[in-house]
């Protein structure tokens, strides 16, 4: 067998996926290795070859089963987590802010508010005194004094900070990942906020290891900041090429370059070392070092450079790859490149099981094994170098685009021909970068001169994304496709690429293969290839979005038009709820472009992640109720839907809109007697969906007297359906209100132990008097409301359901 590592290493991969997946596989994993190793010795001794390999090879899967469950019960199950968990069980839910001591995991981060860090938690500060606490916390710096302050918050520092913790937020939402559950396997058991970065306090300082890798990331910073011309962006770009600090890109150019398929020539991977290891390559063969020395040499050179860059997967699964092969170099060791690949990925995953479940590992391993492909099934000889890119190219982008729609929600075909530019423009960045910091210390000319083609080629890497506003088609979004559909996918690709017997299926595999992903690219072609189709005919669907502490509902009319009202934000955030939990919510739910986009007011838990879901969506049309001119966001909303040819629109009490049988009602604001410069709550969009003897009512955040005025617009519908107005704020949903709404259910739309205290205990005790049943996005979930215009189904993400009738009068 030429690749002997290959089947091993899936072997291993498997076994942790299945330990992971199916914890209670555990006990049984342990037994499990001893007894096939046990028994392949017995093979072994008689001579049984086949037996042998088939009982290693379920040592190999039981192996990873073990390492997956004690690695997954270790991530799930942290003294943090579990402190966290008592603490907030006392009586007022404990004293918040916390103080907390523990090594930075790396550098602070910059943000727009303030700086984000990675805590390793060792202890707590409680009225009791110091208690162990050990686990990761994701924290956000708050105020301008962090920007000043964070040079000092370097890998490995202890710091004391006071800091409000909770567990991270799950959006339960259809479409949606599990963001907690996959920051608990990245090691982050709990996220927070810090008021400000002068609470921050260092009181020890890193290993002499961990403090000079921070140096010297420091002082690359400075000097490409210094040295590379122009606006902070490029030197941003160089930056994240030389040491995988990405700290400086800002959201748009991060979002174009996704698009574009060209992202990841800014993360450090196996490009960026196969770079380096070239450099210092010639460097050793000027220097007439003999081969052997100078691979170990050189294996030693891309671990410091690894360890200087912070280590993260990416990094580490390409210097692993690099330090394999070089180490097989200097021991004179031939072996196919299929080997070395199956050989690195089973280190890297014995190292860092929970790896198999990151998405990065999957594009790594799976662009590698594409391009090897294409180099042993694609032969155009050196004359035809273009071609030999565009085939690897192809290859790679076959090979992962299943992943990109499943993870990403996106499909792009633009990199086939962006990365011709990207891919150089990479390398002339980092050459050029290198040699910046080669040169500043001697020839401080020649410095700047690298420092301004590197900021060249850092505008051409971004300007070259351009071809998505001339070709727009290029990119687009889908819903995450089945599994099944991923899995027939690349089980036709194998069929089709192996050889023998079954060579005569190659052409039915490609057939199936291709079936495949178009159902993929294309998922209104099939109901199976979505995960949950838009409404049956004659049927509307209204679903009430778990957002945390934030509004958005999505109404599907019968004819297919759609209405999203609202679009969720969090205020002083990079977490953009619009792009990450909205827009692939949408896509599950059927939707592919949007026909209304309505913000009842600007508030940022209304508004922040509307500019998102503009740009992925392209409304035909933004309602307004009253125009705040001043609105940062508001203003971007209505920029991001002119440019996408949407129209805008002011709506006042009176409008009617039509859609398929269903009346759009606008029930409130009226003309503001001035001009408005700050947002107000009274002045939201009320809106009133009535389809047959049904009425849905959305009321924005008004509060308790514009309810009072509106009471008696209300249509006389038989069966109602009323969303809490300011998620169930004691100001709003008064007595008066719910009496003139008679409402056969009531939905609140908060976050899980937020701030506020939404929904107000009153406000649940007016319901509950009035026998009103009561659902919530806090524990229910997404809230999925379908009606025919004669009754209602209730039904939510966590499995709640309820049938609704007109109520007696």
């Amino acid at each position: 067998m030429q690749a002997p590592a290959v089947v091993p290493a899936l072997a291993v991969i498997a076994g942790i996926a299945c330990g992971v997946l199916a914890p209670s596989l555990r006990p049984y994993a342990a037994p499990a290795l001893v007894a096939s190793l046990a028994a392949a010795l017995v093979a072994w001794r008689a001579s049984h070859a086949r037996t042998f390999a088939a009982l290693i090879l379920a040592g190999f899967g039981a192996a990873g089963a073990l390492l997956g469950a004690v690695e997954a019960e270790r991530a799930m199950r942290t003294p943090l987590a579990a402190f966290f968990a008592d603490y907030t069980a006392q009586p007022g839910g404990g004293a918040w802010p916390l103080t907390i001591e523990g090594r930075l995991r790396g550098d602070a981060t910059p943000t727009d508010y303030g700086a984000s860090i990675t805590l390793e938690v060792e202890r707590a500060r409680t009225p009791c005194g110091w208690l162990p606490a050990e686990g990761g916390a994701r924290l956000a710096v708050s105020g301008t004094l962090a920007a000043g302050a964070l040079a000092g918050w370097r890998e490995g520092r202890r710091v004391r900070l006071p800091a409000s913790l909770r567990i991270p937020t799950r959006y339960r939402d259809p479409g949606v990942q599990d963001e907690s559950l996959a920051l608990a396997r990245r090691g982050i058991a709990l996220v927070g906020s810090v008021k400000s970065g002068s609470l921050v306090e260092v009181v020890a300082r890193g290993s002499a290891m961990q403090e000079a890798a921070s140096a010297i990331r420091a002082r690359v910073r400075r000097t490409v900041r210094r040295l590379v011309p122009g606006d902070a962006l490029r030197a941003g770009i160089v930056t994240a090429i030389l040491i995988g600090d990405r700290g400086g890109l800002d959201p748009t150019t991060t979002r174009r370059l996704q698009e574009a398929g060209t992202y990841h020539v800014i993360a450090i991977s196996g490009g960026n070392i196969v770079i380096l290891a070239g450099l210092a390559f010639v460097v050793l063969r000027l220097l007439r070092v003999p081969r052997r020395g100078g691979s170990i040499a050189l294996a030693a050179l891309l671990c410091a450079y690894g360890y200087i860059a912070g280590g993260g997967p990416s990094v580490a699964r390409a210097t692993i790859a690099a330090v394999v092969y070089l180490l097989a170099v200097a021991a004179d060791h031939r072996s196919p490149a299929m080997n070395v690949l199956a050989a690195v990925a089973l280190v890297a995953v014995a190292y860092e099981p929970l790896e198999v479940f990151d998405p990065g590992l999957a594009l790594s391993y799976g662009a590698t094994l594409a391009l090897l492909v294409a180099a042993d099934r694609v032969r155009l000889g050196k004359r035809n170098a273009i071609l030999a890119v565009l085939a690897g190219t192809i290859c790679a982008e076959l090979a992962l685009f299943p992943i990109g729609a499943s993870v990403f929600h996106r499909v792009t075909v633009a990199g086939l021909i962006l990365n011709f530019a990207a891919i150089p423009l990479m390398t002339v960045v980092q050459v050029a970068g290198l040699a910046v910091l080669a040169a500043v210390p001697f020839f401080d000319v020649l410095a700047r001169a690298a420092g301004a083609v590197a900021g060249l080629a850092s505008v051409g890497l971004v300007e070259s994304t351009r071809l998505l506003d001339v070709a727009p088609w290029l990119t687009w979004r889908v819903p995450s496709p089945a599994w099944s559909i991923v899995g027939v996918y690349y089980a036709a690709w194998v069929l089709a690429l192996c050889g023998g017997v079954i060579a005569r299926l190659r052409y039915g595999a490609l057939a199936v293969a291709a079936s495949a992903a178009l159902m993929i690219c294309v998922p209104s072609l099939t109901r199976l290839a979505r995960p949950r189709p838009a409404p049956a005919a004659g049927m509307l669907r209204a679903t009430f979005l778990d957002v945390g502490q934030g509004d958005a509902a999505v109404v599907q009319f019968p004819g297919g038009w759609s209405l999203l009202v609202d679009a969720a934000g969090l205020p002083a955030s990079a977490f953009d709820l619009g792009e990450r939990v909205i827009t692939p919510a949408l896509l599950a739910l059927g939707v592919q472009r949007l026909d209304y986009l309505a913000i009842t007011h600007g508030d940022p838990d209304h508004v922040e992640g509307a500019p998102s879901v503009a740009r992925d969506f392209g409304p035909r049309e933004l309602w307004e109720g009253i125009v705040v001119p001043p609105h940062r966001t508001l203003n971007d909303l209505r920029r991001i839907t002119s440019r996408g040819g949407g129209a805008l629109r002011i709506v006042r009490p009176g409008d009617i809109v039509r859609l398929g049988g269903v009346d759009v009602r606008v029930l409130h604001p009226p003309e503001p007697d001035w001009e408005r410069q700050r947002v107000r709550n009274d002045d939201s969009i009320v809106l009133e969906i009535r389809y047959g003897d049904v009425s849905i009512v959305l009321p924005g955040d008004i509060s308790a007297p514009a309810e009072e005025a509106l009471a008696t617009r209300l249509s006389d519908a038989p069966l109602r359906i009323l969303k809490a107005a300011h998620h169930g704020s004691a100001t709003s949903s008064s007595a008066a209100w719910l009496d003139a709404a008679r409402a056969a259910a009531v939905v609140f739309s908060c976050g899980r132990g937020n701030r506020y205290g939404h929904p107000h205990p009153a406000v649940l005790d007016r319901a509950a008097s009035r026998r009103t049943p009561v659902f919530r996005t806090d524990e229910d979930g997404a809230i999925t409301v379908t009606t025919d215009g004669r009754t209602a189904h209730v039904e939510t993400f966590t499995g709640r359901s309820l049938e609704l009738a007109p109520r007696p009068r």
